[in-house]
This record gives structure tokens, sequence and C-alpha cells, in this order.
């Protein structure tokens, strides 16, 4: 299964690099929907979310980590039997004997979460999501958006004749189902992008999966923006009618350890350049309510904690900027009902 896993994950890169390998170093619009900003956990860990993601960030990162939610806070069958042993019963919930004595049960959940970036030279960006598990697998929905206030219009002569506000958002509508040691995920996506009087619509996908290869090795393959498209509201804004984007392919893998250790890596594409982007990113369970993070994305630091309560998680991150250097701050918060 796992050699058939890396096969299928072969053949999907290649293909689609063939398709556009054409357009290499074209330019591509869209880039505001893969900044990453959705969730300090994962930023903080150098924007490894296609394998990291575990909760609704992934309606963001990669779709299919949504499955994950299924069996987060659930004690398998062998957990079970090793606390009944040691007399540890009191973690043990009636939700859990449910699912110990019928494998066919499982209650509805809801996982909501809020993220908010102050980027450097004005920016901001926020994430809104919401996930819940029907038809067998875990449905999510979201809202991303970045904006700046600041971009300065010049004229022909280069004379400085105003500034506009820009915005770039995207509405998610997505589905994960697991399948045995793979969970697969599917997003559509409406864009929307204005600068000043101009305005953009459009329409998209993202789709990925998430394999465990072993219980302590995980790998992540993502494409983003899959036949994205953006549309002039206006005819004269633009000599084509259609302005599509070009996707970028992320992989990355990662180790999880039952010491509370996540190492992960991955590396991306987008299919317009030449150069590869990376991320390393380290995950510290320093108790059960405290885990530490820190990443590199392309040789820029970040790091981040996430304080852990029932049911609940609030997150922060620093990240140096990679267009002024500066300086990023993100906070996040999720709740599982």
């Amino acid at each position: 299964m796992a050699k058939l896993c890396i096969k299928l994950t072969a053949v999907l890169i290649l293909l689609t690099s063939t398709i556009f390998a054409n357009a290499e170093n074209a330019g591509s619009r869209g880039s505001y929907t893969r900044g990453g900003w959705a969730g300090a956990r994962y930023t903080a860990a150098g924007m490894t979310g296609e394998v990291l993601a575990d909760d609704v960030f992934a309606v963001y990162w990669n779709p299919a980590g949504l499955s994950e939610l299924k069996s987060r806070n659930k004690l398998t069958e062998a957990q079970i039997r090793e606390k009944a042993k040691k007399g540890d019963i009191d973690d043990i919930t009636d939700e859990d004997l449910l699912n110990f004595s019928d494998e066919h049960y499982e209650s509805l959940f809801l996982n909501i979460g809020v993220s908010y970036t102050a980027l450097d030279i004005e920016r901001d960006a926020g994430f809104a999501g919401i996930a819940f598990n029907a038809f067998k697998g875990v449905v999510g929905a979201g809202f991303y958006s970045i904006t700046s206030g600041e971009i300065e219009t010049r004229d022909e002569s280069g004379t400085l004749t105003g500034k506009e506000r820009y915005t770039g958002s995207a509405g998610f509508l997505s589905y994960s189902i697991p399948w045995n040691i793979i969970s697969f995920g599917v997003t559509f996506k409406g864009y929307y992008e204005s600068i000043g009087e101009y305005t953009y619509y459009g329409c998209g996908s993202d789709v990925g999966a998430q394999i465990f290869l072993l219980p302590f090795l995980k790998m992540g393959i993502m494409v983003r923006d899959a036949g994205g498209f953006l549309k002039p509201e206006k005819k004269e804004y633009s000599e084509d009618e259609y302005d599509f984007f070009m996707p970028q392919i992320k992989i990355g893998a990662a180790l999880i350890s039952d010491a509370g250790v996540r190492v992960a890596v991955s590396g991306s594409r987008k299919l317009e350049q030449s150069n590869f982007q990376y991320g390393v990113g380290v995950e510290f369970d320093l108790n059960r309510y405290i885990m530490l993070s820190a990443g590199l994305c392309d040789g820029y630091f970040s790091t981040g904690m996430t304080l852990k309560m029932t049911g609940a998680e609030i997150s922060y991150s620093l990240n140096f900027d990679r267009i002024d250097y500066g300086y990023n701050n993100t906070v996040s918060a999720a709740v599982l009902f």
C-alpha cells in the first residue's frame, strides 16, 4: 500500500508538471492565496501545514487533514485496554467506551477556528473556518483574506497620484474522507481581488492527500489553485476574458514520536517559476498543556507556542518577513465541540 501511494504521488506530480512546463517563469495571478497566514501553529512550524494540518485550518493548508478530526481526542482500543490494565480509568470517557463497543458509532463534532496576522509593511491577513463530520468524512468551510491600504499609484511619468486599497480573498468549501492509511481531500474555492476601482472574480480548487506510510511517518501532498482563474468585472480591465492561475505543488513528510515530538520537512514549487521553496518545522509537547514550535521557511526563522485546554487551543507565532525583513505576528484559536 505504501509503495502504491508513492507511485500515485509521483505520477500526479509528473503529469501536472508536464502540463504546465511551457509556462515556467511566466508569472501567475492569485499569489495572495499562498501566503500561509492561517493558523499560528503552522506558520510557526516553517509553513509545513500540508503534512501537519489536522484541524479546521486544514481547510486552507491541505483538505485531507480534516479527516484527522475523526479520531482526535479519542482513545483507540489498544489505549483503552492499556489504561484499564494500569487502573487509569479517569481518562476514559463515555464516548471512548461507545467507540470501543460499537465501531459504527460516531457522534457529531464541530471544530471552529479563527486566525489573524499583522504583517509587516501595513498588511493584514485573516482566516475563519468551521469543520464537522458528515457523509462518512469531514466537511469544512472557510474564508481567507489579505488586505493593504497603502498601495501607491503613479502616472506614466512616475509621479505619485495617490494610494489605493488592495483586497484579496478566497472562500473555501472542503471535503475529506479517510481510506485505510490514506486521507483524501478536495476544496472548491471562490476568489475575489480588488485594487482601487479594479475588481476581479473567479474560482478554482485544491486537492490533497495525507498518508501514514508507517505509524510514525506521515506524508502530505497538496496541489493548490488547480484550474483557478480570475475574470475582470469590466472588460476594459484586461485584454483576456479569463486570467488563469498556475498551480502550486507542495509535498511534505513528518516524523511523529510517542514522546510528543514532530519534525516536518516540506518542499513546494510554483509551476510558473523555476525555483523551489522549502520549509522545516519542529513541534514539541512540553506537557499536556503547552506545545512549542520553531521552523525555517526559505531560510527565514519562525517560532511560536500553543496553549492546550480541554477542547480548545490558542496559538501565537512570530515570523521574519521575507519582503522587507520585518516581523509578522499571528494569533489563532480553535475550539472542538
